[in-house]
């Protein structure tokens, strides 16, 4: 009996790690080709770096990038003047979509520009039923009675930003919901014209519009966050100066 319990714990714990592994997102960082760097993610080192650095299992949301030119003696930097040992040619921050490959670069002026952003195949959804609830219950753990859950694991295994903004844009209509809700169904989706869509269609549908900065951090360009600044500037004007 203990035997099969032990059996039953490791294939649980297996099956709750495959999925967690699929919901990570990857970077593919395009460094120069004739130099030779030290990458730090996220306080995690990746030494003699040159070309391209792939990272793996990044979840979603903002990461801390460092990028460091090592020389093997004393040479002219990039950025012109005499160096010794290495020069910081990047020290910042980039914005991961949920489930996705990022594909950047470290431009000529020295700043990391994403050139691509590809949505992974989401993994098949298995649902099993627990022997002490009533109804099926998501191998996530998210049981049927939570419709925001529901709808956040739906649009993660769902493969198209289109069908993902319906989705959201259904659930939002029908539920009064909050900025960090909105945030949270914005990060399951790749593109940033979606997902600035959907904050400008649940603003009028949040609760506690005091904290919709919150949304902010889903966005993988600041373009996307001046664009919904300059919308919710709009939405806030008196309605005799709107006429």
């Amino acid at each position: 009996m203990k035997t099969t319990f032990t059996l039953i714990s490791i294939l649980t714990l297996s099956l709750l790690g495959m999925d967690a592994k699929a919901a990570f997102s990857k970077l593919h960082l395009n460094l120069f080709n004739d130099g030779n760097f030290v990458v730090v993610v996220d306080g995690m080192r990746y030494q003699n770096v040159s070309g391209q650095l792939r990272v793996p299992n990044l979840r979603a949301g903002t990461h801390h990038i460092k990028v460091v030119e090592v020389f093997g003696r004393q040479n002219y930097g990039r950025r012109g003047g005499r160096v010794s040992g290495r020069e910081v040619l990047y020290n910042g921050s980039i914005n991961i979509p949920y489930r996705s490959a990022v594909f950047a670069h470290l431009t000529n002026d020295y700043r990391i520009r994403i050139s691509n952003v590809q949505q992974l195949q989401a993994p098949r959804q298995r649902v099993r039923h627990h022997p002490r609830r009533r109804g099926p219950v998501m191998n996530n753990g998210v049981r049927r009675g939570n419709q925001y859950g529901l709808t956040l694991r739906l649009m993660e295994n769902t493969a198209f930003d289109n069908r993902k903004l319906q989705i959201a844009k259904n659930y939002v209509r029908g539920n009064r919901v909050t900025s960090a809700q909105v945030a949270g169904l914005m990060n399951t989706m790749a593109f940033d014209r979606n997902k600035l869509e959907l904050a400008q269609f649940a603003y009028r549908f949040t609760i506690d519009k005091n904290n919709y900065f919150l949304v902010n951090r889903s966005f993988t360009f600041d373009s996307s966050v001046r664009r919904l600044n300059r919308f919710l500037s709009g939405q806030t004007v008196p309605n005799h100066r709107r006429r």
